[in-house]
Formats: C-alpha cells, structure tokens, sequence
C-alpha cells in the first residue's frame, strides 16, 4: 500500500511539471539557462525603472522651478505616503513569492486564488491609506518639522496622492502576481504608460500650459492620481487578454479565503514590519535633515532622485532575483536559487559601479538642473551624490541577498537586519555625525552608506547559511 501511495504521489507530481511545461511562460527553467532567464526578468524591469526614474526626476525639476519649499513640500508628503507603502508591502512581497512558488510547481489555479485574495486586501489598504492620508495631512507635515510655507502646499498635494495610492495598490497587486509568473515585460508596459502620462499631466498642471491653470504642487499630486487611475485600467486590461498562468483568474471566487491568503501574508508581513520599520526610522532620520533647513532637504531630495536612477540596476537584479529563487525553488532545483543569487551579486555589483562612477563625474551638472539658481542646494546636493556614488556596488549587492532571501520567503530575517541596522547604524550615526560632529546633510549621507553596508554584509551571512532552503510555502 505505501508503495502505491508513493507511486501515485510521483504520478501527480510529474502530471504538476507537464502543465508547468505546457504554460504560457516567459521562463523556462528546464532548458533556459540561467543567465537567459536572468535577463529575461532584469531587461524589462530596468527599462521600465529607469524610465520611472527619469520621470521622477524630471517632475522633481518642474517642481523644483516653483521654488525649493514646493520640493520640500512634496518631499515631505511622499514621506507620509511611503509609510501607507509600508503596510501594502505585505501584499506585494507575499503576492510576488508565492506566485512564483505556484507557477514554479505547475500549480496556476492555486497562483489565480492568490491574486484574487490579495486585490481584495490591497483595495481595502487602498481605501484606508486615501482616507487617512486626506484628513491628517496638516498635522502629519507639522509632526515631520515642515514649516508654514511647505505645509500650505504640502496638504492638497497629499490629497491627491493618497487617492492615487488606491489605484497603485491595485496596479502593483496585478505586477507582483506577474513577475511572480515571470512576465515584467508586461508590467513594463503599464509602467511606461503610467510615467509618461504622469509626465505630461505635470508639465500642464504645474506651471500652467496648454490652456490648463498653473497649479503648482496641486497639479502634481492631480497628475499622479490619474496616471494611476488609467495604469490600474490597462493593467486589468493587458492580463485579461494576454496569456499567461494568472490570466482566467477574474473565473474564480471572490470570497475571503484565509488558507490561501494565509501563505501570503506569512510572507508579506514580516515583509511589511521590515518596510514599517525602516520607514519609521527613516522618518526620524528625514526630521533631523528636514531641522537643517528648507535649502538642505530640498538637496536631499533632488539627490534622492538623482541616485534613484543608478538605484534602477540593483532593484531590478534583485526583483528578478526573487523571482527565480522562488520558481526554482518551486520547480526543485534550491541549487540553481543558489546559483541566480551569486550570478546577479556580480552582474549588480558591476553594473552599479560603473553607474556610480558615471554618478561621481555629473553629479554637480545635474543637480544644477533641478534648482539652477541655488548655490546651496547644488553645493549640498553635489557632496552627498558623491557621497554615495562610491557606495553603488554595494547597494546593489543588498538588493540582490535581499531579494534572494524574500523569494524564498526568508523575510522574517530580512525584517530583522533591515530594521536593527536602519535604527542601530543610521539614526545612531545620524546624529553622531549631524548634531556631534556638525557635518550637516553629508553626515546624514555617510551614515546612510554606513547603514546599507552593514545591512549587504548580514544578508550575504544570513544567505550563506543556507536556512532558507529549509523554508516551505
């Protein structure tokens, strides 16, 4: 009888890898090897960050022309907003792994339920993060240190933002099933989609053209918040029409269903407290930077988005990196998840180099495109990009060990490096460095690198260790 049982079992697993090869895939873990489906993943997703990145930046710029306090206002505000993110990452995390799991081991109609299960907890999110960013606006802003001047433009910026978090958490519920699946190339195209048209309802909306009234920092916030209305449109559109293993999965039930939202969100929150904590942390640190003045946080901000675009290397290794630790792992081969961590490290850490010393070189020339007439700000600005162009294949060696770990659902250490070091080596070494030894914002800045450094060097430990292959979703 046992061996019957055995044999039945090999059965139905074989039966699961015939559908998994009958897919609609944009990986194949069979016969790809693994470099292909590497950049398979990270083409997609660099395009479609670096585009975001050049977007973010750009509006930056035309908010940067209305005046520093209009950039520390929508500065400030986004700090709000990242902590609603913070709570939706355990959708997004738990969504990405567990897909990946699924459609790793043929399992589809298991990987369709958790997408519905998790639409269902990112619109609720959604509705709360619209309601509670609305109404606490002002005081949020004055608890972050903002003065008068920032605050009277910070409040409807942040009206319309958070009604865009509604439409974005949909949207990103949608891209982290498909990535779990392996397609970015469709993501991509929404994202392309959304950024642009994020472009243009800025250059209309804030100073004023084609016909349109000159908003300012409103107009941005009313620009964003119907970019991503239109992005969350196409992206339900492009999945129900494009084929791939999540494609039918509007066919099934609705319902709250814990056992499959269970797996996600054993996932997603420890992902989301690692991502709470950080941006709590990351609050203080902001308040320390933002009580250096109006002219220091609108440095901080521009370079933000600066780095942002070299940042667009390290966070699409490391998304492709979760990916394909949890298909192979879902597939039975922990050796080639092994293998993809180490090959992306090296792909990152190379890549961010060069970026970084790219970075170095045109560090003053593109502050000076954002705020052309502040000799402040683009000195400030100047300093703490160099600062932290030398760091770049480090960054991107800690996207690449963190991804790693949350694709093979090992978030719960991610969590503890994250947040021991953000409050241990940042906030400590912020003030050490700012209020002590009186460096002003590179203080913050070389802390910053401090914190990141030793977050690489835990996980590549904690990797190492290999206890994450022990790890069942």
């Amino acid at each position: 009888m046992k061996e019957e049982e055995i044999a039945t079992e090999d059965q139905e697993q074989a039966s699961l890898r015939q559908r998994a090869r009958d897919l609609p895939r944009y990986l194949d873990l069979e016969n790809h090897t693994i470099e292909q489906n590497i950049w398979i993943l990270a083409l997609p997703l660099i395009a479609e960050r670096l585009l975001q990145s050049i977007v973010d930046a750009a509006d930056m710029a035309m908010v940067g022309r209305v005046g520093a306090a209009s950039v520390a206002a929508v500065g400030l505000s986004n700090q709000i907003s990242f902590i609603a993110m913070s709570f939706y990452d355990a959708i997004r995390v738990g969504t990405t792994t567990v897909v990946a799991r699924r459609v790793g081991a043929g399992e589809y109609e298991k990987a369709q339920a958790t997408l519905r299960q998790s639409l269902i907890v990112a619109m609720v999110l959604g509705l709360i993060a619209f309601v509670l960013i609305s109404g606490f606006a002002g005081p949020s802003l004055r608890l972050l240190g903002a003065e008068t001047d920032v605050i009277e433009q910070g409040v409807p910026y942040s009206h319309w933002k958070g009604m865009s978090l509604l439409f974005e958490f949909v949207t990103m519920t949608f891209t982290a099933a498909l990535r779990g699946c392996g397609n970015t190339r469709l993501p991509m195209y929404v994202g392309m989609l959304v950024n642009i048209t994020n472009l243009v309802g800025n250059y209309a909306l804030i100073s004023g053209h084609w016909g349109f009234p000159a908003l300012g920092t409103e107009g941005a916030g009313i620009a964003t918040a119907f970019a991503r209305l239109l992005g969350m449109v196409f992206i339900i559109f492009l999945t129900v029409r494009q084929d791939s293993p999540i494609r039918p999965f509007y066919q099934g039930s609705f319902r709250p269903d814990k056992t499959v939202l269970g797996p996600v969100l054993t996932i997603g929150l420890p992902a989301s407290g690692e991502r709470l904590i950080l941006r709590v942390a990351q609050l203080f640190y902001v308040r320390v930077i933002a009580g250096l003045g109006t002219n220091a946080y609108a440095a901080h901000q521009i370079a933000l988005r600066i780095e942002s675009m070299s940042l667009v290397i390290g966070f699409s290794f490391g998304a492709a990196t979760t990916t394909l630790v949890g298909q192979y792992l879902g597939f039975g081969t922990p050796e080639k998840a092994e293998e993809v961590v180490f090959r992306c490290r090296r792909l990152a850490a190379i890549a961010m180099g060069c970026a970084g010393a790219v970075l170095f070189i045109v560090a003053p020339h593109v502050v000076r495109i954002f705020i052309p007439d502040n000799p402040e700000v683009l000195q400030l600005g100047t300093t703490v990009l160099r600062i932290v162009a030398i760091a770049q294949p480090i960054m991107g060696m800690n996207h690449v060990f963190s991804g790693g770990l949350r694709g093979a659902g090992d978030t719960t250490w991610v969590m503890y490096i994250t947040g021991g070091s953000a409050w241990l080596v940042r906030l400590s070494l912020t003030y050490l460095l700012v209020n002590v030894v009186g460096l002003h914002l590179p203080g913050a800045w070389y802390a910053m690198v401090l914190d990141l450094t030793v977050r690489c060097i835990l996980f590549g430990r904690r990797f190492r260790s290999e206890k994450w292959k022990e790890i069942t979703v």
